[in-house]
């Protein structure tokens, strides 16, 4: 029998709303850092909202997710584009080479003085993407010592309180839609030349073992590319792990009772 996971009880999605509750968060007057968090499963629009709010409030991007992190690594990413990236800054983006290593411990270090310089500046900083782990610690406060591991005194379950003054927003859809835009934008990331970017970085020495390789959509083109599959079940096999992917990604989410769900259409 097949796994299902059960859907989120969201409300429409309205940017109305959205918008207010953004501006009474701008005249909080509590003590902590404010922030803004939209995630979801993958190919739920969260870039999207994330640059619409941005352009509303005059204020910038922290990307979490931890494939946008590397150089060159820009199909099978959906990056968002120059022209967004031009429109509004986005943090955390294009920032390690291919070969390095990233880690929940060296988002939250990244991430934490980019969101109190935005707002030392009057800004609200807004965290977008769909690593849930990474969000999770950043906004419940995790430590971790100098090698990355977590070590802290207490944490969210036991103290009830975010560690910033966050409106944490998540994007949903019923499962079939969520199904078919996850096919479809795979079929888009091939015909935009997923391959052809996979050869590129090979042929420039990235190692086909490495961390960044081992993302969904590249470790597929690698075994196409060494005469292990087939092109068309590379597209097969990207498609079937980006959906165990977003049902991974809507399980960890259920741990985050803090999250205001918004169905998209």
């Amino acid at each position: 029998m097949r796994n299902q996971i059960k859907e989120f009880d969201g409300e429409p999605l309205d940017l109305t709303k959205i918008v207010n509750w953004v501006k009474s968060l701008s005249s909080d007057t509590s003590s902590k850092e404010k922030l803004i968090v939209i995630l979801g499963a993958t190919a739920t629009g969260k870039s999207k909202l994330a640059l619409e709010l941005a352009e509303i409030f005059g204020t910038e991007i922290i990307s979490a997710d931890s494939m946008s992190v590397y150089k060159n690594f820009n199909v099978g990413t959906a990056k968002p584009g120059e022209l967004d990236r031009v429109k509004v800054k986005h943090h955390l983006i294009d920032i390690l080479e291919p070969n390095e290593k990233f880690s929940v411990a060296e988002f939250v270090r990244r991430a934490t003085p980019i969101i109190t310089e935005l707002n030392r500046a009057g800004k609200i900083p807004i965290i977008a993407g769909g690593t849930g782990l990474y969000i999770q610690a950043l906004v419940e406060g995790y430590k971790f010592s100098e090698d990355g591991a977590k070590s802290q005194e207490k944490n969210f379950l036991e103290t009830g309180e975010l560690n910033y003054n966050a409106l944490v927003i998540g994007l949903t859809m019923p499962r079939e839609i969520l199904y078919k835009r996850i096919d479809e934008r795979t079929e888009k990331m091939f015909a935009a030349g997923l391959v052809d970017e996979v050869q590129k970085l090979l042929s420039q020495g990235v190692n086909p073992n490495s961390q960044a390789m081992s993302g969904i959509g590249y470790k597929e083109v690698v075994e196409h590319l060494q005469g292990k599959i087939s092109l068309d079940e590379a597209i097969s096999k990207v498609k079937q792990a980006t959906r165990n992917f977003a049902k991974r990604q809507l399980t960890w989410y259920r741990r985050m009772k803090y999250i205001y769900w918004f169905n998209v259409d």
